[in-house]
């Protein structure tokens, strides 16, 4: 199984659902929707649609490899109204990943990025490390925008690349992390989303216990502390 790939699913978890909107826990190596880019025949906007019996509209997106919380909304008026939520400065979208290398304990990426027309947009994160392990350091990431890969990108920046990234990343080093200590995939979850309700009925608060595979990995790697994960 190559990095970017996960294994089959079943029924996705819903981590939260209204009568707008719902949040779920998606699995890694699936598309969130059909792509030009892909063959796949399954997708998660598919998928719950088929679980939960109502048409879904998706408003922001996580990688392939990626796991997490990640929002629908059930009617069009509530996807643009949920996406704005989403992009409101009082958002917060919340990430777990591993790095390469030993990150600062703290730090703030304000650098534009290209978008697919060639246009540069302002994209603006920052990150706390919970902790180092085997040469790596595990870090809690913020997103301020929403631009295409940017936390792979900003952290490649600074030379600390997403351990498993296949695309932004040290490709020996992926090699060895997935021969020697099982590395299965990108290390990057979305672990929190926080927004104002589209209805206008409050805050929505939803977490996502890290996936599975990377709770595994992470946990296996030599001198690794069990208690990291209490701080993330």
């Amino acid at each position: 199984m190559s990095l970017e790939e996960g294994p089959s699913h079943s029924a996705i978890d819903i981590l939260y659902q209204d009568d707008d909107l719902l949040v779920a826990d998606k699995p890694p190596g699936l598309l969130v929707h059909r792509s030009r880019e892909s063959s796949d025949r399954v997708f998660l906007l598919q998928m719950l649609r088929d679980q939960v019996g109502r048409y879904l509209y998706p408003v922001h997106r996580l990688d392939r490899a990626a796991s997490g919380a990640i929002a629908f909304a059930l009617s069009s008026e509530t996807a643009r109204e949920l996406q704005a939520s989403l992009t409101s400065p009082t958002a917060h979208k919340e990430y777990l990943v591993m790095v390469r290398g030993s990150a600062a304990d703290s730090g703030e990426i304000d650098r534009p990025l290209t978008d697919a027309n060639g246009k540069k947009k302002e994209a603006l994160s920052r990150f706390e490390k919970i902790g180092e392990v085997y040469r790596s350091s595990l870090l809690r990431v913020r997103i301020f925008s929403g631009r295409r890969h940017q936390i792979r990108r900003h952290l490649a920046h600074l030379s600390h690349q997403l351990i498993g990234d296949t695309t932004y990343g040290k490709g020996k080093i992926n090699r060895f992390l997935r021969e020697e200590h099982g590395l299965p995939r990108m290390f990057l979850h979305c672990a929190r989303l926080e927004f104002d309700h589209p209805g206008g009925s409050g805050r929505v608060e939803v977490r996502a216990p890290l996936a599975e595979d990377l709770r595994s990995y992470l946990l296996n790697l030599p001198g690794c502390p069990p208690e990291i994960l209490d701080k993330a």
